[in-house]
């Protein structure tokens, strides 16, 4: 329960007191990890209850747009943070030593401006035009939640959407170590996480995407895994393993990746 509530403290902006935070020991992180794809489940729901009032209250095209900006709202933009320090590091240093050093400044550069604004863009985008592109275990929802004819489809999108986003962050970090020498929270929570762990992360976003997806979910599922392989696979090269940074691009990405899937598979 420690370990649950801790990635959900940890992953989300929700007032968690956390008294007894300190005796979580470093090689229990791995377990943290495994958990971030049930916290994305929970950020799921909110986000589903979110939604459902504002294509009640607003055109579909604000709530949309309304919905994602509560996503990062619920998030801290933690991995938006993540993704721009990833891009000015990894696409503008020039030797590795270099790449980590930029990650680590606080400015954002021209590389991290135009990764926010294509990974928003295009997300705002693929998630506008779902609709009709999928077919969903909608009678699920609809028989929990009063989610509405207009936005059932939706509403499984943004069920699994953070799932399959946090779940990459464990698939990562159990292929690579951490990228650098100090120990931090990223340095314990990357070192920590083993193939144990990503196994058990892989759980939930594989059961829930084959029972609200189908087949299609499956398929998906596994393509993504295998983007997780190849992100961080790119990463490694550029600077020698990864940062809680990278794991947060990561997440971005594959984000994106499930939602562009969507129209392909």
């Amino acid at each position: 329960m420690a370990e649950f509530l801790w990635a959900l403290r940890f992953l989300t902006i929700i007032p968690i007191r956390l008294g007894w935070e300190e005796e979580i020991q470093p090689q229990r992180t791995g377990v943290v990890m495994s958990l971030f794809p049930l916290v994305g489940l929970i950020i799921g729901l909110l986000l589903v209850l979110v939604y459902i009032p504002l294509v009640k209250l607003f055109p579909v095209s604000l709530a949309d747009a309304l919905v994602i900006v509560t996503f990062i709202v619920i998030t801290g933009a933690l991995h938006l943070d993540g993704l721009a320090d990833s891009a000015d590091g990894i696409l503008g240093g020039w030797d590795a030593s270099r790449r980590l050093e930029i990650m680590k400044d606080s400015r954002i550069g021209v590389f991290g401006v135009l990764s926010l604004l294509i990974v928003l863009g295009l997300k705002y985008l693929s998630f506008h035009e779902i609709g009709g592109y999928i077919t969903t275990n909608s009678t699920f929802l609809e028989a929990y939640l009063p989610v509405y004819d207009s936005c059932a489809e939706k509403a499984t999108i943004l069920l699994m959407l953070p799932v399959v986003g946090r779940w990459s962050q464990v698939l990562a970090a159990g292929i690579y170590s951490y990228a650098r020498n100090e120990p931090g929270t990223a340095w314990a929570l990357i070192n920590n996480t083993h193939l144990r762990h990503s196994i058990v992360a892989s759980i939930v976003p594989i059961l829930l995407a084959g029972f609200l997806l189908g087949e299609k979910g499956l398929i998906i599922t596994a393509i993504l895994a295998g983007s997780v392989l190849i992100q961080a696979s790119y990463i490694n090269v550029r600077i020698g393993g990864l940062t809680g940074d990278t794991l947060g691009a990561i997440n971005e990405v594959t984000e994106l990746l499930f939602l562009l899937l969507l129209y392909i598979i």
